[in-house]
């Protein structure tokens, strides 16, 4: 898997970082917010050693939490490294062939302030994470070249028709804020940009 040299800060207390997977010709994109239980790595990627530190200093590791049965990713590994458990959608158990540390489900908050949010559609236990002015999510929507912001396509999705449907229980939420799993993050009007896209 790809490594980030560097990471970004999105806003106060989110962090951002991506590198393009030749094997799956895409890029792959990750995030860490601060929470009031520390940081918490959402889908993340390997980043360098010195980069990790660096955030793992100014906020103390809490969790990583999943967004899909596809984002084994660099989760074992973060793990391993700081002592933190992996928290995902029971759904997405089977497929990410590593072990969970908790199961979390469907308008659960975790870490005291990260509503989850089911989307059904996508791929096996696909969520969306809310917290303050932020929108996490993982396969269900991307934010690359040469599309744009858009749906996950097709192809990728169990059920297209249903996906859209349960994007539409994010719009409940008032977020400024969209991070995505492959793709850079919107850091302004997203939660209208979603309804214009759900239109």
């Amino acid at each position: 898997m790809p490594r980030a040299d560097e990471f970004q800060q999105v806003t106060d207390g989110l962090y951002f970082w991506q590198a393009y997977d030749p094997a799956v010709k895409v890029e792959l994109s990750c995030c860490a917010r601060r929470t009031p239980r520390g940081l918490v790595f959402i889908d993340p990627i390997p980043l360098a050693r010195e980069a990790l530190a660096e955030l793992c200093d100014a906020d103390a590791p809490a969790a990583i939490i999943l967004t899909n049965g596809n984002h084994a990713r660099a989760a074992a590994d973060f793990r391993k490294r700081l002592s933190i458990p992996i928290l995902a959608h029971a759904t997405a158990v089977a497929e990410l062939g590593l072990a969970i540390d908790h199961e979390i489900a469907d308008g659960e908050t975790v870490l005291d302030e990260m509503t989850v949010t089911a989307l059904p559609g996508a791929a096996p236990g696909e969520i969306a994470l809310h917290a303050g002015g932020a929108l996490h999510v993982g396969d269900a929507l991307i934010h690359l070249a040469p599309h744009g912001f858009a749906l996950l396509p097709g192809k990728y999705c169990a059920d297209a028709k249903v996906l859209r449907a349960s994007l539409g229980k994010l719009l409940r939420f008032p977020f400024e804020v969209l991070t995505f799993a492959h793709g850079l993050p919107l850091v302004s009007n997203a939660r209208q940009r979603l309804a214009q896209l759900l239109a």
